[in-house]
């Protein structure tokens, strides 16, 4: 029983809200400061307090920062929220939305009624101050993350992994560097209608191609900016937002697969990603949808040619097309909100992001970057070398 009746099935689960303060640089802030802004500004949206929560879902509060343990207790505690569920999930890129998925279950079997997941990061300008003794330990536990065979060549061993990639579908499918560069210069468009975007600047594929090499082949404008920012969002039953005329956005279908290999899949293939595909196959199918159905998508794509992969991996285009495709103008409808490449980059957050931006689009509230009457979107998150995906279906609700 709860505070709305017995429940003898299963209610489907609907985003009613979302907040986010524009990503890019704070460096006042810690992550729980970030995390009650964009909480209190989703449910400013539907004009609900704290107390109205029941269920609080977190993701660790980022990478570099020295984190004490109960973080979901504490964080609760500052915002005076007793709840029916308090959880906290890690698993790197995709922690925020597995949080999402964790909420959207307890609410599917009545367990919770109005729950908020939260992703914040702030640690943009952590360092540069430099590093003392006391980073120390911090730096050998992240540094650990990437195993015995990719610790040792260093803490940043992320970028030279997907950089390795990208060099070998590059030659692969003897895609030549401008063509990469053009989808830097599309999101770039994108993220020039969204307020919320760290970088709106105007591009050029001159522009991509003249910024600096963060590691061959990928240059700076190539890759995501490391960003301050956060996320929310609300969910709650499709029987409460009915009952309250709060249009939303409703999981209809979810997927998830990942691979057994941590960050380099040793002796196989680095630029297929079948987990991907998996786990948008189990996506659409639960939702009874079909790609062509789908009006608008987040995809991840913290690198640009990770992007490019991405696609090819969710079928979107046939392998090594993807940036042809991006030239023809047949992805329009992909990060509208910029991706993470112009959007901005706070990992913790950014499922969260992608979740609020499909959000905006299903309830006509996305201003600039608004679609005509979108009804069906697709999230995906990834982690580690894009070593496991989750991908949610939403379709619009109310």
């Amino acid at each position: 029983m709860n505070a709305f009746g017995a429940r003898d099935r299963l209610t489907r689960p609907v985003v009613v809200a979302f907040g986010a303060p524009p990503v890019g640089k704070y460096p006042d802030d810690t992550p729980d400061d970030l995390a009650e802004r964009a909480l209190r500004e989703a449910l400013a949206t539907l004009e609900l307090p704290l107390g109205a929560l029941d269920g609080l879902y977190l993701v660790a509060a980022g990478y570099a920062r020295t984190v004490a343990p109960l973080r979901p207790q504490r964080l609760a505690e500052r915002l005076g929220v007793p709840t029916r569920a308090l959880t906290e999930i890690e698993c790197g890129g995709a922690s925020a939305l597995l949080a999402f998925k964790a909420a959207c279950q307890d609410v599917a079997l009545g367990h919770v009624e109005l729950a908020a997941v939260v992703g914040a990061q702030a640690e943009r300008e952590l360092f540069d101050g430099g590093i003392d003794e006391g980073d120390i330990d911090r730096i050998l536990l992240v540094n650990a993350g990437f195993g015995p065979y990719l610790a040792p060549l260093g803490l940043l061993a992320v970028v030279p992994v997907y950089a390795l990639a990208a060099q070998r579908y590059l030659h692969d499918h003897g895609i030549e560097p401008a063509a990469v560069a053009e989808l830097a210069v599309r999101l770039r468009e994108r993220a020039a209608r969204n307020p919320r975007a760290e970088l709106r600047d105007p591009l050029t594929v001159d522009d991509v191609l003249g910024s600096r090499v963060v590691c061959p082949p990928i240059h700076k404008l190539e890759a995501a900016p490391w960003s301050d920012g956060a996320a929310a969002v609300i969910v709650c039953s499709q029987e409460l937002a009915h009952e309250r005329g709060w249009p939303g956005a409703a999981l209809t279908g979810w997927g998830e697969a990942h691979d057994d290999a941590n960050f380099i899949p040793f002796g196989r293939d680095l630029t297929r990603y079948p987990w991907i595909g998996q786990a948008t196959e189990d996506a659409l199918a639960r939702a009874g949808r079909t790609r062509d159905e789908l009006d608008v998508l987040e995809i991840y794509g913290a690198f640009a040619p990770a992007e490019l992969m991405t696609y090819e991996a969710m079928d979107l285009c046939e392998p090594g097309g993807a940036a042809a495709a991006v030239a023809r103008g047949e992805l329009e409808n992909v990060n509208l909100s910029g991706g993470r490449l112009s959007l901005g980059h706070p990992p913790q957050a950014t499922p969260l992001l992608e979740v609020g931006e499909i959000f905006e689009q299903l309830t006509g509230r996305a201003g600039e970057r608004q679609l005509a009457g979108p009804q069906a979107g697709l999230v995906q998150a990834e982690h580690g070398l894009m070593n496991g995906a989750a991908v949610a279906v939403l379709e619009a609700s109310g």
